[in-house]
């Protein structure tokens, strides 16, 4: 089996591998590749088969699962797990064989197997021992002790080539069927014409492998210089070891799938019943008209420029020149064996070195050395740690590499500070990364929500007042150490919420205002940070009062038309809740009468048939009538005010639903306004529904009322006219009251 020389690894899970080597055709015609079962569709997909003196004739594989003994059932050859060898020879009677017993070489051809009775050497006892009968080239028959076949200097060969190849059936279903998670791919070749019989193949395919991963080191050395470090893990789950290959390491996410090509693919085909007859007629194709015609995101979220991590002060100069030493041995002791390259959306690490991984083991090797930009700064984030602000070191990638993902541990003056995750970073590109708790900063925060007075009002379809909604955040920062601070706030976005009346941040992201603050040693600063929205708070305008109303004409939030409109509206709710109130009223002395009433009742039943007592009666008889005429009165009033109230309410109903851009709404609200009586204001809208649409009969009915109302007479007569002309049922559906006053009053 030609051997792996080459691995390709991609963060997707697959891996690209090359096999090269040399194949005799003297000896074979084929190469036997084995993979585990879930590899197979994979392999499928992708194989690609070279050779320079040879041509692929085909490629053979094991099926999806193996039923050994219907496998062999045909197999000329089937040997036994007892007594294998005298079984096999039985099998090859009538073929051809070699046998070499020490320097002996017998060949000829198999006639069967005899047993004869031989003594034990130095017994008296006899056993019977086998014997391969044969017939030599010379046509003698030989009989051979099968247990000198069986020595340590003997051999056998099948010559027979057709049963050879049985027998090797035989061994590769038997081993097929054995390792069930490994299969068996066959690949045939040919020599080409006039060319040597050795010749080189090269085979390369895909398949999964685990995700090859990434971990740095970023040393600090004291003086500020930063240095990091990078290394790959790799794993090898295959069933062979990867001996002294070629190995790169692809950063990048091309597209990979996995397409069942391995399993059996049945396809349901569909019954046809057979044809009776057949009915052929000329056909017409219709012309061809057919014609055709042929958008990730993601922002790094960047720190500016800010200050450099400082320099370790802390300790004796004989010290700091140890730490640098230490820190220059630990560089010297890692060899980068890594060349990068770039190729479009991808980025290879190229291992220089051969790499050698046994089989379900792993490797780490070094693929970066590199110094790096770095600036350190606190960042508090309430998000992240609600108290403190992380300490953080702002990466610029000049390394002319690309950085893979993974995790990040940070030495400062050989002492391990913290680790954090290095985010996928190309070229010149920044990321910030947290890698520990700034304990020596405390971060308090208080926040106040605060509404305004409107200070925009619409009018349409129901009253609509913006107002500004205040959110203040003031973040308290306190510096408890002995050194000066500079700290990053990050304040979140909050979508339609707008900063005002506060500076602007340095710098933003994404999500985030970002906000730099110098801290003196032990002393505290506060940040105020404003930000409003606008919302919206609908209002029926039978909700609105006339102090509203004059409050927001003083401010100019509405005009005189939208005044007056507004105080129309008032002036009909406040009438409306009058006549409640006067229902009310009425109702409590009908309630009190009707008390009365009961008690007057209650005082005649007693009385005697005596002189005064019949005068006292006659007096109440006469009380209880006038309290019924009233009652009567009392009724005939709260009749009258209820159809009033029903009258305000469809106006304010319509009013509230009013939309100054459908007719049919227009044309309500004017009739409103002609129920209450107000004649005035009927003409008015009445005038604006028909503006919107002249056409609709019932508006024009309405104006001619409005018309009428106000004492025109001619043109509640013309508009009346025109309300029937619309209408091809004539007078059917008008005011027939007003309609008669009307022609009653004007004679064309």
């Amino acid at each position: 089996m030609l051997e792996i020389t080459k691995a390709i690894l991609y963060k997707t899970g697959i891996g690209y591998f090359e096999r090269i080597g040399k194949i005799d055709f003297n000896k074979s015609n084929k190469i036997i590749l084995s993979f585990k079962k879930k590899l197979m569709n994979d392999v499928l997909a992708s194989l690609s088969v070279s050779g320079k003196s040879s041509l692929v004739t085909g490629v053979s594989y094991e099926g999806h699962d193996i039923d050994l003994a219907r496998a062999l059932e045909d197999a000329l050859i089937k040997v036994p797990n007892e007594n294998s060898f005298i079984s096999l020879l039985k099998q090859t009677v009538g073929s051809q064989i070699e046998i070499k017993i020490g320097s002996e070489v017998i060949k000829g051809i198999v006639l069967g197997i005899q047993s004869y009775e031989v003594g034990v050497e130095g017994t008296k006892e006899k056993i019977q021992e086998p014997f391969l009968v044969l017939a030599d080239e010379s046509g003698d028959i030989k009989n051979i002790k099968v247990a000198d076949m069986t020595g340590p200097d003997a051999t056998f060969y099948l010559t027979d080539e057709k049963m050879n190849k049985e027998l090797q059936y035989f061994l590769e279903t038997i081993y097929s069927s054995k390792k069930r998670d490994a299969k068996t791919m066959t690949i045939f070749l040919e020599q080409k014409p006039d060319s040597p019989n050795e010749s080189e193949v090269s085979i390369s395919y895909l398949h999964e492998v685990p995700s090859w991963k990434a971990s740095y080191r970023l040393l600090v050395f004291p003086g500020g210089e930063t240095i990091i470090q990078g290394f790959g893990l790799i794993d090898n789950p295959t069933d062979e070891d990867w001996n002294s290959i070629n190995l790169s390491l692809i950063s990048g996410l091309p597209v990979s799938f996995i397409y069942d090509l391995y399993s059996p693919n049945w396809i349901k085909r569909p019954f046809v019943a057979r044809r009776e007859s057949y009915d052929i007629t000329p056909t017409t194709y219709e012309e061809d008209i057919s014609g055709s015609d042929q958008t990730l995101d993601g922002a790094p979220m960047e720190l500016g420029a800010v200050t450099k991590i400082p320099r370790v002060t802390s300790g004796s100069t004989a010290n700091l020149r140890d730490e640098r030493e230490r820190m220059q041995r630990v560089l010297e002791s890692t060899k980068v064996a890594a060349a990068g390259s770039e190729g479009g959306d991808f980025f290879e690490y190229e291992i220089t070195v051969p790499i050698t991984v046994k089989r379900n083991e792993s490797s780490l090797v070094p693929i970066l050395q590199s110094e790096i930009k770095a600036n350190r700064m606190s960042v508090y984030n309430e998000k992240v740690r609600k108290d403190n602000p992380m300490l953080t070191v702002e990466l610029t990638n000049n390394t002319n590499l690309t950085l893979e993902e993974g995790p990040i541990s940070i030495y400062e003056a050989g002492t391990f500070s913290g680790e954090g995750m290095l985010p996928f970073l190309k070229k010149e590109e920044k990321r910030r990364i947290g890698y520990a708790v700034d304990l020596g900063v405390l971060v308090t925060t208080k926040t106040e929500e605060d509404s305004l007075d409107f200070h925009q009002i619409r009018i349409a379809r129901n009253l609509q007042g913006y107002r500004y909604r205040i959110k203040k955040v003031e973040y308290t920062i306190k510096n408890k150490t002995d050194e000066q601070k500079e700290i990053v706030i990050e304040h979140p976005k909050i979508k339609k919420w707008d900063l005002f009346e506060t500076k602007d941040p340095f710098e933003e992201s994404k999500n985030f205002y970002r906000y730099k603050q110098t801290l003196a040693p032990n002393t505290s600063e506060k940040l105020l940070i404003k930000t409003r929205n606008v919302e919206i708070e609908y209002r029926y305008y039978s909700n609105v009062s006339k102090y509203d109303i004059e409050a927001w004409y003083e401010l100019k939030l509405i005009n005189d038309e939208q005044k007056e409109f507004l105080m129309k509206i008032w002036r009909a709710t406040t009438k409306l809740s009058d006549l409640r109130a006067e229902i009310q009223s009425l109702q409590n002395d009908k309630n009190n009468i009707s008390t009365d009433q009961n008690r007057l009742r209650e005082n005649i039943k007693v009385l005697k048939i005596s002189h005064g007592e019949r005068q006292l009666r006659e007096k109440y008889i006469k009380k209880l009538e006038d309290q019924e005429e009233i009652l009567e009165k009392i009724e005939a009033k709260i009749e009258k005010i209820q159809k009033e109230v029903k009258n305000y309410e469809y106006l304010i109903s319509k009013l509230n639903e009013l939309n100054y851009n459908n007719a049919s709404s227009l044309n309500s609200v004017a009739w409103g306004f002609w129920l209450i009586k107000d004649a005035e204001t009927c003409v008015e809208y009445a005038k604006k529904s028909i503006d919107l649409d002249p056409t609709r009969s019932s508006t024009w009915d309405t104006l001619a009322c409005g018309l009428y109302g106000i004492g025109k007479i001619k043109e509640s007569y013309e508009a009346f006219q025109k309300a029937i002309e619309l209408k091809p049922k004539g007078e059917e559906g008008l005011t027939k009251e007003v309609w008669e006053k009307v022609k009653s009053q004007y004679n064309p």
